[in-house]
């Protein structure tokens, strides 16, 4: 029988290792900000992680990719080659970015950023050239440890990152004398590096049981389209999905005290990831629990949990003393950014339940092998959540609440689309639960 305490065990070390990930930003947004120069440091990092996460997007959901299909030898091998071909292509795009004058085209046009920040861009850029590459290797055989239920690893993995990170931002910090982005730059590179590096040899035994797993006959064999078929719409999502971070950029771009107030989003930003870690963490594990109707029914209980749950704890830290001294004295921001934190935080509250029941709903359709839903619903909350933005932008209002607002609109609209697409394959999300 599935208890709570059960799926509590099996989510923790994948929560633990998301919410370990996003630390790395307030980390070195903390080096970072006792440098030279901090508000332009931080903007111009902001920036560079925005394009760089971009860029990644469609690797993220290679660790649904390892944990869905990987259970055999020619799985396995169609699946090695198919991650090595995105990785590859990528990568070529970063350098194309890095290297030529789309990055000016990108960040000046497009994004509208102002010109004395694309030139803070340039070097981290090009610091960042294989970040795609590592995420994408240690994506995939992270989904292969979690398909072997071995997700203490992938925390382990995580400390190491951690702890690689933390020592690169606050050595050159302290004995360097390079601009704070790029020592943001070389901390994430670095971990990122030293973490794909320890789940290679900690997967070998995994993939070793793989080789040695012979495809069943009645089961046609995988090919590199039918990965594609399931992967591409779930990377579409993913690429929909950080994009909104450039483009909430670009409407930022556009307010009068434009360098605060990209210099403030991304600290804003690192806090609704780390409240938003749970809920994130949440879909493969739903994937790998989800067997039949008794675990779906528990899997909902703990949905609910979860979201309200970390909604409730990003409202308590935004109201209470503790988000202030997290700004004044751990990360040690200017003061005039403070407020201006300390206000779009309150306004993100609806998004770590969001976050949890997005989750929820996709790893249901995935269960159900149907991704392009997903994709759909992400189009729309994309479309949505710009279109506010800009709206409000235009209208004039405070720009950070506007793009907090947008945001929680966008989700909101993409959960019921989502819940809309289960209905049609006559899955109920949440009433049998509520009535149990």
């Amino acid at each position: 029988m599935l208890t709570q305490r059960k799926i509590f065990w099996f989510w923790l070390p994948l929560a633990f290792s998301f919410l370990l990930m996003i630390f790395e930003g307030p980390w070195i947004q903390g080096v970072m900000s006792r440098q030279d120069d901090a508000a332009t440091q931080l903007a111009a990092f902001g920036i560079v992680v925005g394009l760089v996460v971009l860029i990644e997007t469609p690797v993220i959901m290679f660790l649904a990719v390892g944990s869905a299909l990987a259970k055999d030898r020619q799985a396995y091998r169609v699946l090695s080659r198919y991650v090595l071909i995105a990785n590859v292509l990528l990568t070529i795009v970063h350098a194309l970015m890095a290297f030529t004058p789309l990055l000016d085209f990108y960040l000046g046009v497009i994004l509208d950023i102002p010109p004395e920040l694309i030139e803070e861009t340039r070097r981290p850029a090009l610091i960042l050239m294989f970040f795609t590459w590592f995420i994408g290797y240690r994506r995939f055989h992270q989904g292969i440890l979690i398909n072997h239920g071995r997700t203490r690893t992938i925390t382990i993995g995580t400390v190491i990152r951690v702890i690689v990170s933390a020592g690169v931002a606050v050595g050159l910090g302290i004995w360097g004398d390079i601009p704070g982005a790029e020592i943001g730059a070389w901390s994430l590179i670095s971990a990122v590096f030293v973490e794909m590096i320890y789940v290679h040899f900690i997967s070998r035994q995994d993939v070793a049981q793989l080789e040695a797993t012979k495809r069943k006959a009645d089961i046609p064999p995988l090919t590199l389209r039918k990965v594609a078929g399931f992967h591409l719409p779930l990377a579409a999502t993913a690429a929909m999905s950080w994009f909104v971070l450039p483009m909430t950029q670009r409407g930022l771009a556009q307010a009068e005290n434009a360098v605060d107030v990209l210099a403030a989003y991304p600290i804003i930003f690192s806090i609704m990831m780390v409240m938003r870690s749970g809920g994130f963490a949440w879909q493969e594990a739903v994937i790998a629990l989800n067997k039949g109707i008794q675990e779906q029914r528990a899997l909902r209980r703990f949905t609910l949990y979860l979201g309200f749950g970390s909604s409730l704890i990003l409202v308590l830290f935004a109201i209470t003393p503790a988000i202030d001294y997290y700004l004044r004295t751990i990360l040690d921001i200017p003061a005039n950014l403070i407020p201006v934190v300390i206000n779009g935080t309150i306004f993100a509250a609806f998004l770590p339940l969001f976050s949890t029941l997005q989750s929820y709903l996709r790893a249901l359709l995935m269960k159900a092998d149907n991704t392009n839903p997903i994709y759909q619903a992400m189009t729309i909350g994309f479309l949505t959540t710009i279109a506010c933005l800009f709206f409000g932008i235009w209208l004039g209002l405070p720009a950070i609440p506007v793009a907090i607002c947008s945001l929680t609109f966008g989700v909101g609209l993409e959960l019921g689309y989502l819940w809309r697409a289960l209905l049609r394959v006559d899955v109920q999300p949440f009433m049998p639960a509520l009535a149990t």
